[in-house]
């Protein structure tokens, strides 16, 4: 569950907020939907998106107004319905095998209607004058249809507007997306259709993947999160229900934690965490993937976070400018990534997560997973698709046995296996999830929360050591022993770039060992240059309350080593992995995830 200790990361929020014009959270989403009749949409003719060379034309459709029932004002506020235009921006294949699976993408918190001098963006406004947010995505619906797609991004400025009464979570957003998805399953089948498009027979409503950016990331993963009360879209039952779904994937690009927060999802994730973000200043997207991490492990679906070196927030958006705090100054963000490379960056990453879900071939499906650095069985990379990158990676539960999270100080002595951890020549600590002080959260000074911006602010240990020969160590009891079905151990790290334990701008190093029934034990080191133990980038200042501060991020990454190179071991009889910190004099890291993985069995 998402925690914080303290005001700070509220006030950073508002302050988000408030440059995108909404507001504080309004209340938890419970929603249920209406029995009331809404008004039926007029449509109005679609227009063509001027035609790019080789991809498939889009066009800008409006199935026309409509009403969202806000069942939280009395029947006789005129706040109870809201109107509100079904209009976007769709693709679909130019050829191919129909019918085609559906993305479906939704836009951030963009003031939809011109801000009067109260600061609210007053609803509703002519459509001459409301800022077509969802148009900033036009690029990604032709090229994801050109790859065979069916793709929309649809107008949700409703949903995000103040300008109308005070929204309650998604109650606005599943009405909206509800109607978007009905009018294309309609069409789909044969039935009405104003999209613009031929669509008979085309779209294949049973497999659908939501896309979000910013605060349309939140809403994705609301729609399809694992939310008490919530609208349940990755329900097995929902196609039965409403004609559509369920959701088989969530990409959630540069997402915001505002107003809904996350419980995590049952379908795969991915999260892309724009570097040099000028409007998500924390990284906060991340908490989207530690959600999940920290789910139950049994039944978690594979899970991706990608850290994007230089990308801004805005830039994945045609149509948005600057972002909200203009460009962080930081060395790594001079300059940033042209928007054209960030975008294209995005196109790739999308279209081989989609082949990961959709394409019926394993090669192209394990193909696609090694250029997402999702294969296992590879050494993290320090690039994705051509573009420095940090990147964290979760296997499905069926695929990973976890040891050490940690998500408790218990896991310090405890391992998940049920066996004893030690920590020779070193010190430790566990670090809870979320931004704190050490007047909010005494004794936590090691976490280093004001000081050092870890995306997402996970639950970590911290593990320091003032000599050679440190070593954390983890008993496998009886019945646990036996590793021979996986085939790589991995784990999560960052450099605490503060710390005097760590020489700056050198990288640290660390080594496993393992030992089996016999005694034989192997020790394998990490690589000179994994991505997950160089010196983050950055400089330092002087704050008055906290005293210095690391001006860069510290992202927890991914960290693989083959069990195969654990020479001489019984993999099948393993009574101890140990972490050994033999290879620097001192250092101090972030870390955790410590786990037995394998690829999946249909990626084999």
């Amino acid at each position: 569950m998402l925690k914080y200790h303290n005001l700070l990361p509220i006030l950073i929020a508002a302050m988000m907020l408030v440059a995108c014009r909404v507001d504080a959270p309004a209340s938890t989403p419970t929603i249920s939907l209406t029995n009331e009749p809404a008004a039926q949409p007029t449509a109005a003719p679609a227009t063509a998106a001027p035609e790019t060379t080789g991809l498939p034309k889009a066009v800008f459709y409006d199935l026309g107004e409509t009403i969202l029932v806000q069942a939280n004002f009395p029947e006789d506020s005129r706040f109870r319905n809201m109107p509100a235009r079904l209009n976007g921006v769709l693709a679909a294949p130019n050829a191919g095998d129909a019918p085609f699976p559906v993305v479906l993408i939704l836009h951030g918190t963009h003031p939809g209607c011109p801000v009067n001098e109260a600061g609210v963006d007053a609803w509703p406004c002519d459509p001459d004058v409301e800022r077509d947010n969802y148009a900033g995505f036009e690029y990604l619906v032709r090229e994801l249809a050109a790859r065979g797609y069916v793709a929309l991004a649809v107008n949700i400025n409703a949903q995000n507007t103040f300008g109308f009464g005070e929204p309650v979570g998604g109650e606005r957003l599943e009405q909206i997306v509800d109607r978007h998805l009905s009018a294309l399953a309609a069409a789909a089948g044969g039935g009405d259709n104003d999209f613009g498009l031929p669509l008979d027979g085309v779209a294949d409503m049973s497999r659908l993947v939501l896309m979000g950016h910013s605060r349309g990331g939140e809403a994705a993963n609301w729609l399809a999160g694992d939310f008490e009360g919530g609208p349940g879209f990755d329900s097995p039952s929902i196609y039965a229900e409403r004609g559509y779904g369920p959701v088989n994937g969530l990409l959630l690009i540069a997402p915001a934690v505002a107003v809904i927060g996350t419980e995590g999802t049952h379908v795969p994730l991915a999260v892309i965490i724009s570097g040099c973000d000028g409007d998500v200043t924390d990284g906060a997207g991340q908490l989207f993937y530690e959600e999940v991490r920290l789910g139950d492990a049994a039944i978690n679906t594979p899970a991706t976070s990608v850290v994007l070196d230089g990308a801004n927030h805005n830039a994945f958006n045609t149509t948005l400018p600057r972002d909200s705090f203009g460009v962080p100054e930081r060395p790594e963000c001079e300059p940033l990534l042209e928007p054209a490379s960030q975008r294209q960056f995005l196109v790739d990453f999308a279209a081989d997560f989609l082949t990961t879900l959709y394409d019926d071939d394993p090669a192209a499906r394990s193909a696609a997973a090694e250029r997402l650095g999702q294969d296992v069985t590879d050494p993290a990379p320090s690039e994705l698709l051509g573009y420095p990158a940090q990147l964290s990676t979760l296997a499905a539960g069926a695929d990973r046995r976890p040891l050490f999270v940690p998500a408790s100080a218990e896991e310090l002595a405890t391992n998940l296996l049920g066996g004893a951890v030690a920590a020779d020549g070193l010190t430790t600590h566990f670090c809870e999830q979320g931004y704190s002080t050490p007047a909010s959260n005494p004794g936590s000074e090691p976490c280093a929360r004001p000081t050092v911006l870890v995306p997402g602010y996970p639950d970590m240990a911290v593990i320091g050591w003032d000599g050679p020969g440190g070593a954390l160590r983890f008993e496998l009891p009886s019945g646990a022993r036996d590793l021979s079905a996986y085939t790589t151990l991995s784990l999560r790290a960052a450099v605490d770039p503060l710390s005097s334990l760590n020489v700056p701008g050198k990288p640290q190093a660390l080594s496993a060992r393992l030992t089996d029934g016999a005694g034989r034990s192997a020790v394998v080191a990490t690589r000179a240059d994994e991505p997950a133990l160089v010196f983050p980038t950055g400089t330092t200042r002087e704050d008055e309350f906290f005293g210095t501060v690391f001006n860069g991020i510290s992202p927890m990454t991914t960290i693989r080593v083959s069990l195969a190179d654990f020479a001489g071991v019984n993999l099948a009889d393993v009574t101890e992995i140990a972490l050994l910190f033999d290879r620097t004099a001192s250092g101090n890291l972030f870390l955790g995830d410590l786990e037995l993985v394998r690829p999946a069995a249909n990626d084999e």
